[in-house]
């Protein structure tokens, strides 16, 4: 029985299939080192208002560590008109691939589709606002 409370636990900590997990591995570009999905609240709100839920709901943050020659670089991205619920993730590479979670309120098996177009939406606004950044080299 314990056994079966744990896998069931674990389970609903998690809320990522193993085709979501192929999905993020695929699409993060190699100089990613970790990928971060997050709710994030809108900007108009004011703190301790608790209105963060009625005006506009929460947005999509995105954040990664880029390698960038010998230099990790942060780089964050909210999207401000993705339609429907936030979604949380936890993308690391290891040495042996990459550590895929979720433990968030909105996990990628609520809205797979959604997931999918809303992660692709991250990776390239990150990607686009590390290029048009001088400094720094483009993806190739």
């Amino acid at each position: 029985m314990l056994v079966a409370i744990s896998s069931l636990v674990s389970g609903c900590s998690d809320g990522i299939s193993e085709t979501d997990v192929a999905f993020v591995t695929a699409g993060t570009p190699p100089q990613f080192i970790t990928m971060r999905m997050y709710g994030a609240a809108p900007d108009n709100v004011a703190p301790n208002s608790g209105k963060a839920h009625i005006s506009g709901g929460l947005r999509q943050g995105c954040q990664a560590i880029i390698r960038a020659g010998s230099r990790e670089v942060r780089e964050t991205v909210i999207l401000e008109d993705e339609p429907g619920a936030s979604f949380d993730l936890d993308a690391i590479r290891t040495e042996d691939g990459w550590k895929v979670t979720t433990e968030g309120l909105t996990p990628p098996s609520t809205d797979p589709v959604g997931f999918r177009t809303r992660f692709t939406h991250c990776v390239n606004a990150i990607r686009d606002k590390y290029a048009a950044e001088p400094e720094k080299a483009p993806f190739s």
